[in-house]
């Protein structure tokens, strides 16, 4: 998490260029950006979706996806080469560098920014073929921190990228299909805390590294309780819970049959069918400021609504804990206004809780480019623990922003 440079202006302007153009991305899936008071994981992943997006469709609007009829195999051959090298250097770089910005900017940035009143600064190299890549966070607390606090920052940035996952998945499920550089953006979220434990050696690592740093924290804290230590062979056996996730077989196929052989811009989301529900389970282990996680997903979509009911258990020092939570979208219909919700409930090992609600307001109808542009707002309150993406400490929660919709 060390760096060298600031560029949150840079990530500010983009983010303004962002929202106007947000439209173009909307015609796949719903371009939504949310702002809250420190931009935390949850706020900011939408914003780097809404990103990603608006520079994916641009680029698509300009760059064509075949440069010849796919009349026999040497051509088709040939554009399939073609989009494998434009997936190289350009699609592939792209998303690997939004990647490490929403994992330090509002990953480490955003549990930062919530928790203390310290300097901030980012380093994000151009990634490859075109530099180093990676990328770091430098910072000072600004006072001294709790055991969780400091976890609830080392931990922040893999936490961006779950919610950036979450949201991806989220969109694709409920349309049934996604873009294939959604489904990259995918890929490069959700293996971000799977490819980190996994690169974790036994050894220990440099300072900086965010999984040696969550051991080296935890174990010190465990030690005087006589808790067994955590090692980096035990993580990376969990983190291969994460593979038991259908959608990261979706993202590849998307990726490399649908796109770089068909060349289709978009590529369908299978789920299980249940009479006119469709289910789809998905598995994942992270680390949490308490300690270690597994979670299942259980993703349901019925006309239209999605529904998340999601299972939670895992370890902290001297206890079990865990964790159940319901999400669903469209609950309700009111005068232009439609209202999602989600509540939660765990014990990590305090009880603990959260409820929230998410109304959207359609405010204008945009004919010229067959989109609808509503109000989005987003309140709620939760007691002290971790819920990815939220606050850590009790206290309500307020955002607000837009959605391009079609």
């Amino acid at each position: 998490m060390r760096g060298r440079r600031p560029i949150t202006t840079l990530w500010a302007s983009l983010l303004a260029l962002a929202l106007p153009g947000a439209s173009i991305c909307a015609a796949q899936s719903p371009a939504t950006t949310l702002f809250d008071h420190d931009m935390s994981p949850a706020a900011g992943a939408s914003a780097t979706v809404t990103i990603g997006r608006t520079v994916a469709r641009t680029e698509d609007a300009f760059v064509p996806l075949r440069l010849f009829a796919d009349r026999d195999l040497l051509r088709r051959s040939s554009n399939a080469g073609y989009r494998l090298a434009k997936l190289t250097l350009f699609d592939g770089p792209q998303e690997n560098w939004l990647r490490v910005a929403n994992h330090e900017i509002f990953g480490h940035g955003g549990r930062l920014r919530e928790l203390f009143s310290g300097r901030i600064a980012y380093a994000l190299p151009a990634p490859p073929p075109y530099g180093r890549g990676g990328g770091a966070t430098a910072f000072g607390f600004g006072r001294d921190p709790t055991v969780e606090e400091v976890l609830a920052v080392t931990v922040g940035g893999m936490e961006a990228n779950r919610m950036m996952a979450r949201i991806l998945t989220q969109d694709a499920l409920t349309a049934g299909r996604w873009h294939y550089r959604d489904s990259l953006r995918y890929v490069y979220a959700e293996v971000d805390t799977i490819h980190y434990i996994l690169g974790t050696s036994d050894n220990g690592e440099e300072a900086g590294n965010d999984v040696g740093d969550f051991l080296l924290v935890y174990n010190d804290a465990a030690a005087p309780v006589g808790e067994k230590t955590l090692t980096a062979r035990t993580l990376r056996r969990r983190v291969l819970a994460g593979f038991a996730n259908p959608m990261l077989a979706y993202s590849f196929y998307s990726t490399f049959v649908s796109y770089v052989w068909r060349g289709h811009a978009d590529a369908p989301t299978p789920m299980l069918h249940l009479g006119a529900t469709r289910y789809l389970p998905l598995a994942r282990f992270q680390l949490t400021p308490f300690g270690t996680e597994w979670v299942i997903d259980n993703a349901f979509v019925r006309n239209g609504r999605y529904l998340d009911a999601s299972i939670r258990a895992g370890h902290t020092i001297g206890a079990r804990t865990w964790g159940v939570g319901v999400e669903a979208t469209r609950l309700a219909e009111w005068n232009r206004w439609t209202f999602d919700g989600d509540v939660n409930l765990w014990r990590q090992p305090e009880w603990g809780g959260d409820v929230s609600a998410t109304a959207h307001r359609r405010v204008r109808d945009l004919n010229r480019i067959h989109q609808a542009l509503s109000l989005v707002v987003q309140g709620g309150y939760k007691t002290n623990g971790f819920l990815a993406g939220e606050r850590i400490h009790q206290g309500g929660t307020l955002r607000i922003g837009v959605s391009l919709t079609k």
